[in-house]
């Protein structure tokens, strides 16, 4: 029952990350030339990804360089997101490995994005333990969900 009951809420966690990331990528707005995604940082250390908004009212649709980022990168076990300039965390449940530019049918390692379409679509992993730090386990049950999100400007959608 402890068990069910841990995976239950790591997965209801994880799931909300998922849907709040979801949520912003299918509001983002890019071009060619401008990507609605991009890496975090964009140079050095990669460790998430940002997504660009139009937060103006009314929206702008013809100028991106008004337009806001929302950054989404792993802190240790923490998948924080930054929406103006504070940093909320969406789960505390994240094994602590970011990997990037990849995304694996079983993901099993942490924090995955894999940005392509010239910067209009990305797959999102994310792997979670009730306590993330120590191995999984009956009593610290692993969830691994995975989705790709496609931004409303993509040739793709």
């Amino acid at each position: 029952m402890i068990s069910s009951d841990r995976r239950a809420k790591t997965q209801n966690e994880i799931s909300y990350a998922l849907d709040f990331i979801s949520k912003y990528v299918q509001q983002s707005v890019g071009d060619f030339n401008n990507p609605a995604i991009r890496r975090y940082p964009t140079a050095g250390a990669q460790t998430g990804f940002q997504v660009r908004v139009d937060l103006n009212n009314p929206k702008t649709p013809g100028n991106l360089i008004d337009d806001s980022w929302i950054t989404f990168y792993l802190n240790g076990n923490q998948l924080i997101v930054i929406f103006g300039l504070t940093p909320e965390v969406l789960t505390d449940k994240i094994i602590s490995n970011f990997l990037a530019d990849v995304m694996p049918d079983y993901p099993t390692r942490g924090f995955y994005a894999r940005i392509t379409d010239q910067g209009m679509t990305v797959d999102v992993g994310l792997v979670g333990r009730y306590y993330p730090s120590v191995a999984a386990s009956s009593s610290n049950p692993e969830v691994a969900m995975k989705m790709r999100l496609v931004s409303p400007n993509s040739p793709a959608q």
